[in-house]
């Protein structure tokens, strides 16, 4: 069991009252003065699951990439894995907070920063299991969330541009001196799901990206519902751990139509999804629309299938990651268009308003 929510929500008390008696604890917050707390948290995980127990990973959770790490160790050893998102405001965990003492207490800006950081966990992670839980005077409000596939339209997949791996912020993640934790991460056997590293190396664009297609894929039975173009190996689910040497790997195929070490694996992913998908399911191109390097190989195998949100039309890459957090935000999917017979070009539109505070 992963329960996900800010710091201060009721996280650690749920366990206490619904799960000390079943099942084992396992919990960063009982490990404030180790350098190496997600290494001995998987660890922790790995020793409770292989002996045959039940057990609840007590923490923040708060991104895809977080609980990738964690699921991966649980399908490892056959268990199930559920959610349990608590749904305590930012503003109410802050009130909570300051009601503690000694070590307890968090910095204030620990729990907004989560808050901004939080993806809610969805179905296409692998849970097998979703509850929300309200935590209301002491008492736990526990109710199963659907997890079936969605009705509110057709199958949707959607295809994302890969980030830059020769930008300033993959010289830092590939400086051997580099200690920040991502580059410790991606250094170690288990490495970082593609997704996270990808959307450290262009920061907003790719977090947009990669936000709006969780947020709205819906993929047929049995198939991912995002897949991200990689530099030399082809389309990849973007939970997929990333090792340091597959991203220098990444680093030396350049991304470009005569390059066969780039176009091979793509047009062989591109076909394989085109079989599995079938006909009635939509293939989204979040990327550039502009850029041949993407266009034309996924046009040669999709054809009239391949769509694109005409909104992106003008827009450079900060305002199109802006713009789809926004749509996240606010539950709106964009409209789509065949890129067979789409507007490439066109003229910059209006500056996007701020974004809402989400706390």
């Amino acid at each position: 069991m992963l329960l996900t929510g800010l710091p201060g929500a009721g996280k650690t008390s749920l366990y206490r009252a619904r799960f000390a008696s079943t099942h084992a604890h396992v919990s960063k917050d009982l490990m404030r003065h180790r350098r190496d707390r997600q290494a001995r948290q998987v660890a922790l995980l790995e020793e409770a699951l292989a002996g045959g127990r039940s057990v609840v990973v007590d923490n923040v959770n708060a991104t895809v990439g977080d609980r990738a790490a964690l699921i991966e160790v649980a399908r490892r050893h056959g268990a199930a894995v559920a959610a349990y998102v608590l749904t305590t405001s930012a503003a109410e965990c802050r009130e909570r907070n300051r009601a503690r003492t000694g070590s307890e207490r968090v910095p204030a800006v620990a729990i907004y920063a989560a808050a901004k950081r939080f993806q809610p966990p969805t179905r296409e992670e692998g849970f097998d299991e979703l509850y929300q839980v309200s935590a209301v005077g002491g008492a736990f409000d526990i109710s199963a969330l659907e997890l079936g596939q969605r009705d509110d339209g057709p199958h949707t997949i959607f295809l994302l541009s890969p980030a830059s791996t020769s930008g300033e912020r993959a010289t830092l993640l590939l400086n051997d001196r580099a200690t920040f934790e991502l580059a410790r991460q991606i250094r170690t056997a288990s490495g970082v799901p593609l997704g996270e590293v990808f959307s450290f190396l262009s920061s907003l664009y790719f977090r947009g990206k990669l936000t709006y297609a969780r947020a709205f894929a819906r993929p047929p039975a049995g198939l991912c519902g995002t897949f991200v173009i990689t530099p030399g190996d082809g389309l990849r689910d973007p939970a997929e751990p990333v090792t340091l040497a597959r991203l220098q790997h990444y680093a030396r195929v350049p991304v470009k139509l005569g390059e066969p070490r780039y176009l091979r694996p793509l047009l062989r992913d591109a076909a394989a999804l085109q079989t599995l998908a079938g006909t009635a399911c939509r293939i989204i191109l979040l990327g550039s629309i502009a850029s041949a390097r993407y266009v034309e190989p996924l046009l040669e195998v999709f054809g009239e299938r391949l769509l694109y949100p005409p909104a992106f039309i003008g827009r450079g890459d900060m305002s199109r990651g802006g713009l789809l957090l926004r749509c996240v935000d606010a539950g709106h999917e964009l409209d789509y268009a065949p890129l067979t017979t789409g507007v490439r070009h066109g003229p910059r539109p209006p500056r996007l308003p701020p974004r809402a505070r989400r706390w």
